[in-house]
């Protein structure tokens, strides 16, 4: 495992005093307005990405409709299947 020298960090940390004006400069209105459109204004899917996109269903199945569910299958089964 290689450290790197102190003496080398310290130098990578210092700023760039040639590039230290930059730092003052405010961007134009318009580009700040345009970015904050964007950012604010989902893009709409198209029809693929809508359908394409995941589906959650839920089943909500108590013991009771279960045990109900259960009897009209057998009830079916015995009325058109065993005749």
């Amino acid at each position: 495992m290689s450290h790197a020298s102190p003496a080398i960090i310290e130098v990578a940390e210092e700023p760039v005093h040639g590039l230290s004006h930059l730092r003052d400069v405010s961007p134009p209105a318009a580009l700040v307005a345009r970015v904050m459109t964007r950012v604010s204004d989902p893009a709409t899917p198209t029809l693929l990405q809508w359908l394409a996109r995941p589906m959650k269903l839920e089943l909500h199945v108590s013991p009771l409709g279960i045990l109900s569910l259960a009897a009209l299958l057998a009830a079916a089964f015995a009325l058109f299947v065993a005749k």
